[in-house]
């Protein structure tokens, strides 16, 4: 009897601590559903990093990806891999370097399969063979004196990467990394959402497609704003709009902001720039010097004058009752981003709480 008796209470207090488990989770669920809710709008022309952000975002915050989630990506990481590939050989063909023999029969093998693909292929993979015919071309002297002019023909930022590990992402068994979804790229379409806590405050970040055709869909996301989060590739101050060749992209970034900041909608939304894509940035004023695009820039071709300068154009178009706010990125740093958006949270979390009657 004693023995049933102890069984019976600890039968209880099992019970009894389930059920106050379940109370705190369900207060726990009212207490985030009824707290303020930071709302971050993440906005940037195309390929300029905002979703890489918005991906460093759930890593961040969210535990990052789940075993699933990865194996989600791996199409994604193979067709950034072949597409650098194809983009480097067509760039050294046009640079008319000579390739080796054995050089030129992995690159009729690499075509027989690359040829071949099919666009809405979602369990596209890089047969082994293909893998280790690409670790070859990647290595020889002619592609990588081509990378080397990189900045002279369209390509990836993520080529390098991806194709210096083809032998690890070419396995059979492979399963994408963190980073390796922080490196790849997929073009972001419609609108996606992400809700998570940041010393111990809720956000909402809404990341929307950059590309002209997406646009139209950022109306749809304006309600009730508190940071309008702009993010802008510094690397692109010499490139042309793919959508529109007569536009320099940078000029195109700065008429897409000063259109966000002049609006009524964001008159009281603090403002952040992200000056994103800046290690990519430093290594092109090597060869690139900044007044291809801003003739009347007269300033050392220096990164720091250089990123200066250009924060300083954005700048100009925001008008001073704005809380304005501008760092320099590197979207693949998570720790950088970290960084950088806990200090943007911690300026604008501050003055909103002051502006509520909050301490």
């Amino acid at each position: 009897l004693l023995a049933m008796g102890a069984s019976a209470g600890a039968l209880k207090r099992d019970i009894s601590s389930a059920n106050s488990r379940k109370i705190d989770a369900a207060l726990a669920r009212n207490h985030a559903e009824n707290q303020k809710k930071f709302k971050i709008l993440l906005l940037g022309g195309s390929e300029c990093g905002k979703t890489t952000i918005f991906k460093q975002m759930r890593i961040l915050h969210l535990n990052g990806f789940n075993e699933e989630m990865l194996c989600m990506y791996r199409t994604t990481i193979h067709r950034n891999a072949l597409e650098a590939m194809d983009q480097l050989i067509r760039a050294c063909n046009d640079f008319e370097f000579r390739h080796e023999i054995s050089t030129k029969e992995d690159i009729q093998r690499f075509y027989a399969f690359f040829e071949t693909i099919v666009p809405d292929d979602e369990n596209m993979m890089i047969p082994l063979g293909i893998s280790r015919c690409m670790e070859r071309i990647w290595g020889s002297n002619q592609i990588q004196a081509t990378h080397v002019r990189r900045f002279q023909y369209p390509l990836l930022d993520c080529a390098k990467y991806f194709l210096d590990d083809i032998s690890r992402i070419g396995e059979t068994n492979y399963i994408p990394t963190q980073q390796d979804i922080i490196y790849c790229r997929l073009r972001t379409v419609g609108i996606t959402e992400l809700e998570f806590e940041h010393k111990r405050l809720w956000f909402q970040m809404v990341d929307v497609g950059g590309q002209r055709t997406e646009r139209r869909k950022w109306i749809h996301c304006f309600d009730n704003v508190d940071m309008l989060m702009y993010v802008c590739s510094l690397s692109d101050f010499d490139q042309q709009d793919p959508e529109d060749p007569t536009m320099n992209r940078m000029m195109q970034n700065f008429e897409i902001f000063k259109t966000l900041t002049v609006s009524e909608i964001f008159k009281k939304a603090s403002i952040v720039l992200f000056l994103n894509k800046h290690d990519i940035f430093v290594e092109k004023l090597k060869s690139v010097p900044l007044m291809r695009c801003f003739h009347n820039y007269s300033g050392d071709n220096t990164d720091e004058d250089a990123s200066k300068y250009v924060q300083k154009q954005f700048a100009h178009y925001v008008h001073r009752k704005h809380r304005f706010y501008s760092f320099t990125t590197r979207a693949t740093d998570t720790d950088l981003i970290d960084r950088v958006f806990s200090t943007a949270v911690s300026h604008i979390v501050n003055h909103n709480l002051r502006a509520t009657g909050i301490n």
